[in-house]
């Protein structure tokens, strides 16, 4: 059986497989080899075919959902004044799209909590839910990769996040993800900014560490 990339992180993040398993399932695959031309049809059937495939793929594509992509936030920055940000900080994404947060630099995390209780992780307000949850991320100046989280998404449902560090939370460092509309970004930062506690998750959970060139990062905000 073959994934595709976003099938991978999927099942990766809800426990199908292990780390393992998805790195040879990554290094097993190989390109497709281009189909051989027929040499018997004529020029007749040739337009023949072209005009059926392009009926078949037109009817194939009318009912086909968007295609799913990666959306890129970036943590933090080296700028001072704007190093307890997410960049964006307020997003939807779709089923199949995949959240790759890129760390930039200081020591950040990324954390799921409730929107009724920001800067504490959603195990402790809802035991059953799957949570998301990078560690701690430190960061150097002038590295040559970037590390990344990359969390599939898998419905529609909210999702409110923050960074676990220190302060930083309560500081603003907070984003949304398809947030309800009586339940926004302000409101949730808000909310943030009156916690008594900035508290992180156990384990890493709900998406994938990796690490990607610097030089195809997103640029902090400066």
């Amino acid at each position: 059986m073959r994934f595709n990339s976003v099938a991978l992180l999927t099942a990766l993040a809800a426990g199908f497989f292990s780390q393992a398993t998805f790195a040879s399932e990554i290094s097993n695959r190989s390109p497709a080899a281009p189909a051989a031309p027929d040499a018997g049809k004529g020029a007749g059937s040739k337009t023949s075919s072209s005009a059926a495939a392009a009926k078949t793929t037109a009817a194939a594509g009318a009912g086909t959902p968007p295609a799913s992509k990666i959306i890129k936030i970036v943590v933090g920055s080296p700028d001072r004044n704007k190093s307890l940000v997410f960049t964006p900080n307020d997003i939807k994404a779709a089923p199949g799209d995949v959240l790759q947060f890129q760390f930039s630099m200081i020591n950040h995390t990324v954390t799921q909590s409730t929107f009724a209780n920001p800067c504490m992780p959603i195990a402790g307000s809802e035991p059953n839910a799957a949570e998301i949850h990078s560690g701690f991320v430190p960061v150097g100046a002038n590295q040559t990769t970037v590390t990344t989280f990359e969390v599939p998404i898998n419905n529609t449902q909210p999702m409110y996040l923050y960074c676990a560090q220190g302060p930083h939370c309560m500081l603003g460092m907070v984003m949304t993800v398809n947030a309800a509309a009586n339940q926004s970004f302000a409101e949730y930062k808000a909310a943030a900014a009156k916690a008594t506690a900035n508290v992180p998750a156990t384990t890493v959970k709900g998406g994938v560490l990796g690490s990607i060139p610097a030089a195809d990062a997103v640029p902090p905000p400066q």
